[in-house]
């Protein structure tokens, strides 16, 4: 019974060294994570107004002269 004891305050006393070590390494992946979508959603943010530019320079040249060629284009593409 001696033996147990002894084993039993050994892995206890293990746990409860590991346990901050644990502790601090699931804070900096969690804080790595949430790092990782901001960029994600940085990325994303600066594509969608890069494809917004684009499409915008392709419409740049058209000239509107007439209120149905106005409202045909509008229909057609939108604001």
């Amino acid at each position: 019974m001696f033996i147990f004891g002894k084993i039993k305050t050994y892995i206890i006393a293990t746990l409860a060294l590991a346990l901050p070590i644990i502790y601090l390494m699931g804070r900096f992946r969690g804080a790595a994570k949430e790092k990782n979508k901001i960029l994600q959603d940085e990325l994303q943010s600066q594509q969608k107004a890069t494809d917004f530019y684009k499409s915008m320079a392709e419409h740049e040249d058209d000239i509107i002269s007439t209120r149905s060629g106005l409202t045909d284009r509008l229909r057609k593409d939108g604001l």
